[in-house]
């Protein structure tokens, strides 16, 4: 199944390169329509597919435990202009979820209570918590509307889908390639 995954990011990749050139070259209303809806397509399937594998994932051991992040990210860059018009707290929530689950899912689910109460499952606890109590706050100051709505606007420019996707390319290229789960953090 991993594989699976890598091979979603490299489309999506590829698709988030096209798009990121179509997007720098031409102006919002003259983007090319079905590379936009293909490329939110495939940036929403990336986040439901990382959140599957969060879930799924059997630990950093897994092939895709790295690329996790990466997949969310260009997930959320792909599908950036669409996520603007939805209200800010969706998508807010959506983005700290993804996080809370990053953190919580990087060592695979927990499988108890007790278990998530151990002492190496508590540093996920504690970030996790500081990010529910983060976002809690962040949602109530006026000004969060403005900083979402900024965030994904640079999420969305056409150069920060290239490299995005570039990099997702790399790292899904170098995992499928070698077989190490680390992709990119191997050679840094």
């Amino acid at each position: 199944m991993s594989s699976f995954h890598l091979w979603l990011t490299l489309a999506a990749g590829c698709i988030g390169v096209v798009m990121g050139i179509n997007r720098t070259i031409k102006t919002r209303e003259h983007e090319s329509w079905g590379l936009r809806y293909l490329s939110a397509i495939a940036g929403f399937l990336l986040i439901g597919v990382s959140i599957y594998a969060v879930f799924t994932a059997g630990g950093p051991a897994a092939g895709t435990s790295h690329a996790v992040p990466l997949m969310m990210i260009l997930g959320l860059s792909l599908s950036a202009r669409q996520l603007e018009s939805i209200p800010v707290t969706a998508v807010f929530m959506l983005i700290l979820g993804l996080g809370v689950l990053s953190v919580i899912g990087y060592g695979g689910m927990p499988e108890s209570v007790s278990e998530l109460l151990h002492s190496h499952n508590l540093g996920k606890l504690i970030i996790s918590g500081v990010l529910l109590i983060g976002g809690a706050i962040a949602l109530a100051v006026f000004t969060v509307e403005k900083l979402v709505d900024l965030v994904l606007n640079a999420l969305g420019l056409g150069i920060v889908v290239i490299v995005l996707s570039a990099v997702s390319i790399v790292h899904a290229g170098l995992v499928l390639y070698t077989g190490d789960g680390r992709g990119l953090l191997k050679f840094m």
